[in-house]
């Protein structure tokens, strides 16, 4: 028995992947040893720090002060800054700082982008293109026409050009069906006539495949006569 694999999804579990496959590799090349453990222990509390995921995006959602880090990692303000830095030098991180300019924490607090990894995660993404993925409620609603109406409404006679259609079986019934019932129905030749000026205004002929589907909707929309 097959297992269907799940759809990759930017989360902890992916940063963890790619701290082993990308940020581990890149820091061995670039800083000594023991600043490797340092900085993915940085980066690791990072993103624990509430980032939001949704919608492929990897941003804080709530701003750091440097000092918070240090207290963290106890060590000065001055190695975060350092520490912050490299990492945004090696691509790994993007910051925003505070753009109130008159916060006497203006220097103090940023947000961090983890950058790095929406890159990574874009690539990943890509390079499994028929991931399964389950069918967003939009796909749904845009699939207005079925196979199965299809070819009812291809079997759908030509709406008629001009005069009454009273007497047309198949336009009429369908109006008596779905325009106001009791003694506020409209009457039909006249929403005909509004119905073919709406033709015309978007430019669908009288035998186009939607013309039922849209003879419905225009009769359910149509106002009770008061």
């Amino acid at each position: 028995m097959t297992t269907t694999p799940k759809p990759l999804k930017p989360s902890s579990a992916s940063f963890r992947s790619y701290l082993e496959e990308v940020v581990r590799p890149l820091l061995t090349s670039h800083v000594s040893r023991a600043q490797v453990s340092v900085l993915i222990d940085l980066l690791g509390f990072l993103e624990q720090q509430r980032y939001d995921f949704s919608a492929g995006r990897a941003f804080q959602t709530r701003p750091l002060s440097n000092a918070a880090l240090a207290e963290r990692f106890s060590v000065t303000v001055r190695s975060i800054r350092r520490w912050l830095a490299d990492l945004e030098a090696l691509g790994l991180i993007a910051r925003e700082y505070r753009k109130n300019p008159h916060h006497r924490y203006k220097n103090l607090l940023n947000r961090v982008r983890l950058k790095g990894f929406c890159n990574w995660f874009k690539r990943k993404l890509q390079a499994t293109p028929d991931s399964p993925c389950p069918p967003k409620k939009k796909d749904f609603q845009d699939k207005s026409i079925t196979p199965e109406n299809i070819q009812d409404q291809k079997s759908a006679p030509p709406f008629p050009a001009s005069g009454t259609i009273t007497y047309d079986t198949f336009w009429a019934d369908l109006a008596r069906n779905h325009l106001p019932s009791g003694r506020s129905r409209p009457c039909m030749n006249r929403i005909a006539e509004k119905f073919r000026s709406n033709l015309a205004r978007y430019a669908v002929s009288f035998d186009h495949p939607s013309v039922k589907s849209r003879w419905v909707n225009f009769c359910k929309a149509a106002r009770p006569v008061a």
